[in-house]
């Protein structure tokens, strides 16, 4: 049994090393590449049973379903078994998909809901929201907004400014440095 004992302590720590996972900043989400795909730098769609989900627009896909025309939404077969509800000027099958704000798709994952955070569909038993930001459950809540994400949110109920980072001021709907913007007007780094 002693010697047993190093081969299973071995062996979990290999599987420990292979199933650490980094997170992956996409705009001002984090996110583990396993479960997500960045589009555009700062847009997420989810990895569902091994499928990674396509951006159209303000939605994820599964090209097995739909296809994107312009960022249109459109079922492959529209004379399928289940009518179509629109969401926008998108047509999507509700037992695929949940319509947020009315034009924004979320999918349906292995039977339950995703849900909306900014601009990314999130499952809650891996992730919260916080300030329109993702983040994995069991790391610091976000706090502020980071440097160009969006410090304004937009619901059904109206929009409310969220706060941006210590150093960052809002420019155009996005927590920005303001040094980027001028740095003449910033003389600790007119040096730099």
């Amino acid at each position: 049994m002693a010697q047993l004992l190093p081969i299973v302590l071995t062996a979990l720590a290999a599987c420990s090393i292979v199933a650490a996972e980094d997170l992956v900043s996409c705009g001002a989400s984090n996110y583990y590449p396993s479960q997500y795909t960045c589009f555009d730098d700062d847009f997420l769609c989810p990895i569902v049973n091994g499928t990674a989900y396509i951006q159209c627009g303000d939605a994820c896909y599964s090209d097995s379903q739909y296809s994107c025309n312009d960022t249109t939404l459109g079922l492959y077969n529209p004379n399928g078994p289940n009518p179509l509800d629109d969401c926008g000027f998108t047509q999507y099958d509700p037992s695929q998909y949940i319509c947020f704000d009315g034009f924004s798709l979320c999918p349906i994952m292995d039977g339950s809901a995703t849900f909306k955070c900014g601009d990314v569909c999130y499952t809650p038993d891996g992730y919260s929201c916080s300030l329109g930001q993702v983040y994995p459950n069991g790391t610091p809540q976000p706090t502020c907004v980071p440097d160009f994400g969006d410090d304004e949110l937009c619901t059904e109920d109206g929009c409310e400014i969220l706060p941006c980072c210590p150093g960052l001021i809002s420019v155009a709907d996005k927590c920005r440095d303001p040094c980027q913007l001028d740095p003449s007007s910033c003389p600790s780094r007119r040096a730099e």
